[in-house]
């Protein structure tokens, strides 16, 4: 009998792999054909899997925005500033000397409020025949300042705006805030879609957690869990986020359409009176310290604990200028305080109660307080907890991009469509690249001296190009697990050097922080380390499931494989 020759196995078709990718749907005939299907099919992947990695960025950057004046006080030495607090006037008074406003500009004054420890003051001041931007950071304790006079926030670092930008996309200007909003929707479609599809599993899901079984069963535990305990944060994020992001194109039409484009009007529903006529006369007018605008509130507001939080002087020096006062009143979610005084007399024009918002003017003070987790006295404990839901929500993100992935797996992994292995690189690139790229950026803060010439600079090409390159660095090695086992313990090692660094080269170490109060400095040296060991212990847990032999990377066919005999019939 002649033996038959041992053949070569070909490569799996990926179309008859298994049921990772469903079949066309037909009614009298085919819908569409294999080849259109297929591309409908693909796009519908990477777009699913780039919005998971867009939501990733905002939850992950947010939860670093969320300490945004905490940030800055760690990255420059003069925005640390303890309780004390210097007058406005006192904090103005240098400026308004040297460089006096012009006649007919507007004056904003931004108050410290909580973790922020210093003054703003922004305006334009007479340079000959034009006039020079003048912008000015304060330290509300020792009245040391930096100044700016090209209209760009004279911090020296700004990794800390750059994080809290990113949150947004506001690096790619009002086009990324609006893609931030349309993303949080989505957001909000999967967050319930999510919730009907796995209704009946969600008891049973809620306790569920297999540390030591395989890397598929443990991504979907975590997945589950983890989504199960940030699914009210999560729907809130979403609610108050496209909101947020979006207001500007949903609140447009409504002022052209409904008010006529009438804007003041639209404002009148907003604080709940109208805004008194300020149109400058032309005459010139003592403007009133600003002292005398805080004794001049309603007493209503000092009844309330109501906190200023910036006030802007609409055509300074004119007998017409009017001070608006803006305000937070402590513990208040819906409430938008705010009053509008003469500006040459002090004199109250208009003023709402600060404890009780309009439904319009309520709905947003309560989307922004949400948000931004302004809860009065629970502030400090709001910004924990929405700290670790934000990185949880991250988790699920990226465990759920990486499950969809896993889950379409065929039997054979050879048939792993090649889009499928890019996918899962990229998750990992983007959402562990991100991990490391933010403390790699604080280190480079850290280490150059503040005054450096174009330290800006080097921390957003830190970020940015750090950032690039690890996602490229995903698509080497063996697998996606093993790069980002990899780019998580990097992140851990660099995340426990931030306060080493930060103590090192400027002398704040923790004990150092607590001692002066600066407990903004303090939180993120505290809350680095404390990442960094979660971080490193959740690399150790990623383990990548064992190779099937034969097979190389993320289960690609190899050139070559083996030829197995065939037995004689």
């Amino acid at each position: 009998m002649e033996t038959a020759r041992p053949p070569t196995i070909p490569p799996a078709d990926p179309a008859r792999a298994g049921a990772e990718r469903p079949t066309p749907a037909k009614k009298g005939g085919k819908l569409v054909g294999p080849r259109a299907f297929k591309l409908l099919w693909d796009g519908h992947s990477v777009v699913g899997i780039l919005i998971g990695l867009g939501l990733f960025v905002i939850f992950y950057a947010g939860a670093f925005a969320l300490y945004l004046g905490e940030l800055q006080a760690w990255a420059d030495p003069a925005l640390r500033a303890t309780e004390t607090r210097i007058a406005a006037d006192e904090a103005v008074a240098p400026f308004f000397a040297e460089q006096p406003p012009a006649e007919g500009t507007d004056v904003l004054l931004s108050y410290p409020y909580h973790e922020r420890g210093y003054y703003v003051a922004r305006y334009q001041t007479p340079a000959g025949d034009t006039t020079e931007a003048v912008h000015a950071m304060i330290n509300a304790e020792t009245g040391e300042a930096l100044v700016s006079t090209d209209g760009v926030a004279p911090v020296r670092s700004r990794i800390a705006g750059t994080i809290y930008r990113l949150h947004y996309f506001a690096q790619a200007g009002f086009v990324g805030q609006i893609l931030s909003g349309l993303v949080a929707v989505f957001f909000l479609v999967a967050v319930v879609s999510g919730i009907l599809i796995h209704l009946r599993k969600l008891p049973k899901d809620w306790h569920t957690f297999r540390p030591r079984g395989k890397l598929r069963t443990q991504l979907a535990d975590a997945h589950n869990v983890l989504g199960l305990v940030g699914l009210p944060f999560a729907a809130m994020y979403a609610i108050t986020g496209a909101f947020l992001a979006l207001l500007i194109i949903l609140l447009a039409p409504s002022v052209i359409v409904v008010f006529d484009g009438d804007e003041e009007v639209a404002m009148e529903l907003v604080y709940g009176f109208e805004m008194p006529e300020h149109d400058p006369t032309g005459e010139s007018a003592e403007m009133r310290p600003f002292a005398d605008y805080e004794a001049a509130l309603p007493a209503s507001w000092a009844d309330n604990d109501v906190a200023i939080t910036f006030m802007m002087v609409h055509n300074w020096g004119d007998a017409a200028a009017i001070a608006d006062v803006y305000g937070d009143a402590e513990g208040r979610l819906t409430a938008a305080p705010r009053a509008v005084l003469q500006a040459s007399t002090a004199e109250v024009l208009a003023a709402n109660n600060p404890t009780i918002g309009t439904p319009l003017g309520g709905t947003t003070a309560a989307m922004t307080n949400l948000h931004y987790a302004r809860l009065g006295a629970w502030t400090p404990l709001a910004k924990v907890l929405y700290f670790l839901l934000a990185l949880a929500t991250g988790a699920v993100i990226l465990t759920g991009n990486v499950l969809w992935v896993l889950v379409r797996r065929p039997k054979d992994p050879r048939a792993t469509p090649r889009l499928h292995r890019f996918l899962a690189r990229l998750t990992v690139g983007v959402g562990c690249g991100l991990v490391v790229a933010v403390p790699l950026a604080l280190l480079v803060t850290a280490a150059l001296p503040i005054e450096t010439e174009g330290l800006s600079t080097w921390e957003t090409a830190t970020l940015f190009g750090g950032w690039a390159v690890l996602i490229v660095a995903a698509f080497a090695g063996p697998s996606a697990v093993w790069a980002a086992r990899w780019q998580l313990a990097a992140a851990g090692v660099l995340s426990l050097v931030v306060p080493v660094a930060s103590g090192a080269t400027g002398g704040a170490w923790p004990w150092v922080s607590a001692a002066n109060d600066w407990w903004g400095v303090f939180t993120v040296d505290v809350g680095f380390v404390l990442m960094g060991v979660a971080l490193l212990w959740t690399a150790r847990r990623l383990r990548p499931e064992p190779p099937v032999p034969g097979l190389t990377g993320d289960g690609a066919a190899p050139d070559a494989i083996p030829a197995q005999p065939v037995p004689a019939p």
